[in-house]
């Protein structure tokens, strides 16, 4: 049980999130924002949905995740 827990890290799913946490998008919002990405609203959904994205483009250039698909709908 332990060894799953520390091969866990290592999919191309966890790779894709820690990678997409160095996405221009995503560091954008950490530098622009005084933390308040960290509460409910306009900048924590930008970061929820910028990371969303930095991690599919990161699976499909790994050919793990179909092209194409349904468009998230982003509340205004």
């Amino acid at each position: 049980m332990l060894l799953a827990a520390c091969t866990e890290g290592n999919t191309p799913q966890a790779e894709c999130e820690r990678q997409a946490m160095n996405d221009p998008d995503v560091l954008q919002i950490y530098t622009r924002t005084d933390g308040n990405y960290t509460f409910e609203g306009v900048q924590h959904t930008q970061l929820r949905d910028y990371k969303r994205q930095a991690v599919l483009r990161c699976m499909r250039a790994k050919g793990l995740v179909p092209p194409g698909g349904v468009q998230p709908v982003i509340p205004r």
